[in-house]
């Protein structure tokens, strides 16, 4: 849970899925393989937690997403808000 969280977090400020997956897989799986997880899971957990990292606000995708085409970025964070919980 804790690696997902810090995906969430580093991904909402990095604002790139792939950099936060490979950041974290760096940092949490040396740690999750300390308490003997398996190897599979925990890859596949940063791997899956390293993508919601976008959705969660005020992510840097959000945020161009919201500019570019001068949609409302209160609906834009308030439509993500879900997703990334």
């Amino acid at each position: 849970m804790s690696a997902a969280g810090a995906c969430a977090g580093f991904g909402a400020i990095c604002g790139s899925s792939l950099a936060t997956a490979t950041t974290l897989s760096q940092v949490a799986l040396p740690e999750l393989e300390r308490p003997h997880y398996d190897k599979r899971l925990a890859a596949g957990t940063v791997a899956a937690a390293g993508t919601l990292g976008i959705l969660n606000p005020p992510s840097v995708p959000l945020i161009i997403s919201a500019v570019l085409p001068q949609a409302s970025l209160a609906k834009l964070v308030l439509a993500a808000l879900v997703p990334g919980l």
